[in-house]
């Protein structure tokens, strides 16, 4: 069930409208690199790489090490970056991190040009214009001591492995993500953020070990605005480092321990926008008492996970039910060539497995070109794992 789970999330998460493959190649120069310059550069160009990831550069991106390659030429969906830009628009690791998200468009000409071998000119012009967003301006003021301070934790924070810098040129104000770190960061590294306080604008944990005593340092970072804590093992003990935290807008609680005792310490903060609860262990009784606390706050459960789960159990019991009512050792229902109701005299031995059709004709086409008609079958075993 829950390798069924993955590939359904997967597949919903990489379906987008196709555009017609009778068309010209794909120019990197004209129609690529414009929406990487436009969209990418940012976080990913010269003057940042946040996770050190680079595409404005073509050595960069299909350098020595090709298993990490996060475009993989002829591969869309393995490509992680294909993955990733086909995220909903509030995961925390969607991209890009700030806007609105690629249209499907875009989307899918980046996937057309990966399909089609991701042909990059090494002259490929320089001059697509650089997208610069908009981005809230908070005021920051330090002493000259604190910037000091600022300075040398940004510094071990990069020493570490963490993306850690201003969150937009020319602001004190700091983004540091700590999701990223292999091994995984903990309250040690949570422990680096507290000099750095007064500038500490977004944060992200999300994925690391950090405990409910490591959040601690975060009731001194008054000015957080964005705080990812999805997938750690936070519960009531860690939000309640959260209460004094008046400036935080957006919350991302997902698969962690939170109650409804956590939620009660987020009711008094008002200036709350989004908060995600999918996977949590709150109840319609604490979500209902922190929706009248904060009447403007938009709670997100993710319903839609339930439909998921419901279509997956579906699915494997209708596959159950099939599996059980095939006679022989068969293991195909439907013919794999013409699709139609199989006849249990009609089958052959194919990698160690009784494929059985529904005809004599459609049997020697499948013998004469097995290849074609083998992803028409159930998968084996082995590939759902």
């Amino acid at each position: 069930m829950l390798d069924r789970f993955s590939l359904l999330v997967l597949a919903a998460a990489l379906a987008v409208p196709r555009v017609a493959s009778a068309q010209d190649p794909v120019d990197f120069a004209t129609q690529i690199r414009p929406i990487f310059a436009d969209r990418c550069y940012e976080c990913h160009g010269s003057k940042e790489q946040e996770g050190d990831l680079r595409l404005d550069d073509k050595t960069l991106v299909f350098h020595a090490k090709k298993d990490a390659w996060v475009i993989k030429p002829g591969e869309p969906a393995a490509s992680l970056l294909v993955q990733r830009i086909n995220l909903p628009k509030d995961d925390v690791d969607v991209m890009p991190a700030e806007g609105d998200p690629l249209s499907a468009e875009q989307i899918a000409l980046i996937e057309r040009w990966i399909k089609e071998g991701a042909t990059w000119p090494d002259a490929a012009p320089t001059d697509a214009p650089v997208h610069t967003p908009t981005v809230e301006v908070i005021e920051i003021t330090l002493t000259p001591q604190q910037v000091k301070a600022v300075d040398a934790a940004v510094a071990k924070l990069l020493e570490r492995g963490a993306v850690a810098g201003p969150i937009a040129r020319d602001h004190l104000a700091l983004d540091v993500n700590l999701s990223l770190l292999r091994p995984a960061a903990g309250d040690q590294e949570v422990e680096l953020l507290r000099p750095i306080a007064p500038a500490l604008c977004w944060l992200s944990l999300a994925r690391t070990l950090v405990t409910d005593a490591g959040l601690a340092p975060l009731a001194a970072c008054t000015k957080l605005r964005r705080l990812h804590l999805a997938q750690t093992a936070i519960g009531d003990a860690g939000v309640s480092h959260l209460r004094g935290l008046g400036e935080l807008r957006f919350l991302n609680l997902f698969g962690t321990k939170v109650s409804d005792q956590g939620l009660a310490h987020l009711h008094g903060l008002s200036k709350l926008e989004k908060v995600f609860l999918w996977q949590t262990s709150v109840t319609d009784v604490g979500v209902a008492a922190l929706q009248k606390a904060l009447p403007k706050l938009v709670i997100d459960r993710g319903g839609y996970a339930e439909e998921i789960l419901k279509v997956s159990a579906e699915l494997a019991a209708a596959e159950a039910k099939e599996k059980a009512a095939l006679p022989d050792g068969i293991v195909n229902g439907k013919c794999p060539v013409a699709g139609k109701p199989i006849n249990p005299a009609i089958t052959l031995e194919h990698e160690g497995r009784k494929v059985a059709f529904c005809c004599a004709d459609c049997r020697a086409k499948f013998e004469a070109d097995p290849a074609k008609f083998v992803p028409n079958l159930p998968a084996k075993p082995d590939a759902k794992k």
